[in-house]
């Protein structure tokens, strides 16, 4: 008789457990849905962006900031215009990147994207939201024509 009670305890728990799970769910995706009308939705931010999106936003948000982490003298052989420049490699990097508005959008670049990857986690670490990776980095932006 005991081992059914305590059967009948586990399964009533678990089955607990589980509704409150669904509703939980349930009750927080209508409030989600509600808080965002039309009138107050802003464009979708994304993590990486290819060159003609980042054209496209440099020309529609003059307050994005891109930045270029490559070394100075990968920057000697071209850059994108108005770039910061932060060498992922210089030891003051992060204390460069903690000193960014943190409100602002930022998009970072490197020559094929693998430092700037990295360099978009330390930003998102120091508290900054609104940072993209640039797909292919410097060398996709050059050979797409941008």
């Amino acid at each position: 008789m005991k081992r059914i009670s305590i059967f009948v305890l586990i399964a009533l728990s678990i089955s607990m457990t589980s509704c409150a799970q669904k509703s939980d769910q349930s009750v927080v995706a209508p409030v989600a849905e509600v808080a965002t009308s039309p009138e107050t939705q802003t464009p979708a931010f994304k993590e990486s962006v290819s060159p003609a999106e980042l054209k496209a936003m440099m020309a529609s948000n003059k307050e994005l900031v891109v930045i270029d982490v490559r070394t100075p003298q990968e920057i000697a052989g071209g850059k994108i215009e108005n770039a910061l420049e932060f060498n992922i490699t210089d030891p003051a990097f992060t204390e460069k990147i903690k000193a960014l508005d943190k409100e602002k959008e930022y998009v970072v670049y490197c020559k094929v994207g693998g430092r700037s990857a990295k360099a978009k986690t330390i930003m998102q670490s120091a508290g900054i939201k609104k940072v993209s990776n640039l797909v292919g980095g410097y060398d996709n932006y050059k050979s797409a024509g941008q």
